[in-house]
């Protein structure tokens, strides 16, 4: 990654800070508007409808009392997105367990928290070290023949996406094809998506849904030891517990939050590999020392930089100085918290093992993401065997990002082997 440095960067007079964060050069470092969002407007009222939340203190607040700062309900929904009647990805959004409030979100939740279990995720080690060595075999032959090799399309994505794919049981033929429709799902999540964005997630949802529905019916009739024939199996045997749209729900939501942030934080833990090599020693040493460089990365540039979740104030609550007027919906900028130097000292640096405050990369209370253990495991594993097998690589050109909000993604990371 480019650091622009620590100098902020406001937006212009009549600008709204999501267009600026969408525009050369903050789409590719978002950090310099972070950093003016944090000291002259951490609860910025957006043209878009919605505060933006830019303090760690203030962030976590939200996301630790959600009696404060519920999802939002369809009835908030339709007042704060007029645009969202007909359009299935906003009701998917408002629906799934990251938009659910308790007692809902508990009882979905408790339904397949058993999947993400530090026992259950422990258990798929043995079969996540043999696709990490498979896949680190492959990049290296290639690499040492002489070839250009993108990692995120052979190491990246495909890690965290074969492991969730197991996990569901999603056939292997498909995975490739389903993948590429999480990106156009996601752009639901951003506060400024724009018709024609919002379209393309409604088709990408549609897409997904009927491939799903046929997966659901063949699981019906041939169950076999997956998540999916599990869910199918609670469904069919009590309704009450989990209900159609619930079960179709949230197969969507495991299956697009599954592999793309996970793909997105190995690309950011290769980046740094590369761009500060006095890190590499992190991952030479034991796990516990692989574990520190992998929470640095989740912290210092963390794949989700918009909560997914939409949120929205019971109450008139005060934030930073600022009211926040009741039925209003706020949006949580963890790529700015995760900088916030109120939390962490000089926290543009990049400095595995340090002390700070808790990330919230992967959010916290009720809604902190089941797939935490899983993503670290996979980055755990695959980080030290790569670093052993090629121990210095060098950039072929700038990485591909597609955007900053609501997700740092990349598009491609071409590496070739340093001379």
């Amino acid at each position: 990654m480019t650091v622009l440095g620590t100098a902020q960067v406001a937006p212009a007079p009549g600008r709204d800070v999501l267009e600026l964060l969408m525009s050369p050069p903050a789409h590719l470092d978002p950090y310099p508007v972070y950093a003016w969002l944090r000291e002259n407007a951490p609860v910025y009222a957006s043209k878009y409808g919605a505060y933006l939340i830019s303090r760690y203190a203030d962030v976590q607040y939200v996301l630790k009392h959600p009696e404060v700062f519920p999802g939002a309900s369809e009835d908030a929904m339709a007042q704060m997105f007029p645009q969202a009647a007909g359009h299935e990805a906003y009701q998917v959004l408002v629906t799934s367990l990251v938009g659910s409030n308790p007692p809902k979100h508990t009882r979905l939740r408790g339904l397949i928290g058993k999947e993400f279990t530090s026992r259950r995720v422990g258990g798929l080690r043995a079969a996540v070290e043999s696709l990490a060595d498979r896949l680190v075999g492959a990049v290296a032959e290639r690499l040492r023949a002489g070839d250009t090799v993108d990692l995120h399309t052979a190491l990246s994505l495909p890690m965290p996406l074969h492991v969730i794919s197991d996990l569901l049981g999603i056939p292997s033929a498909d995975r490739s094809r389903l993948a590429v429709l999480v990106p156009a799902m996601m752009n639901v999540v951003d506060p400024a998506a724009s018709p024609e964005a919002v379209e393309a997630a409604d088709a990408a949802f549609r897409e997904l849904g009927d491939y799903l529905g046929g997966l659901i019916a063949e699981r019906r009739s041939t169950p076999r030891d997956d998540l999916i024939s599990a869910l199918v199996l609670v469904h069919d045997d009590d309704y009450h517990r989990l209900s159609d749209s619930e079960l179709r729900t949230l197969l969507f939501t495991l299956w697009s939050a599954g592999f793309e942030t996970t793909a997105t934080g190995i690309d950011n833990a290769l980046l740094a590999l590369i761009e500060r090599p006095e890190t590499r020693k992190w991952l030479l040493g034991d796990e516990s020392s692989a574990a520190a460089f992998v929470e640095e990365t989740l912290r210092h540039d963390p794949s989700v930089q918009v909560a997914p979740g939409i949120r929205f104030a019971a109450t008139d609550t005060v934030l930073s100085g600022v009211t926040i007027p009741q039925g209003t919906q706020v949006r949580l900028m963890l790529g700015a918290a995760s900088r916030d130097p109120a939390a962490c000292q000089q926290p543009d640096d990049f400095v595995p093992g340090r002390d700070g405050a808790t990330p919230l990369s992967f959010g916290a209370g009720i809604h902190y993401c089941l797939g935490a253990g899983l993503s670290r495991l996979e980055m755990t594993v695959l980080l030290p065997r790569l670093q052993r097998a090629l121990p210095a690589l060098a950039l072929d050109g700038p990485p591909g990002r597609r955007r900053s909000i609501p997700l740092r993604d990349f598009t491609s990371l071409k590496v070739r082997l340093a001379e």
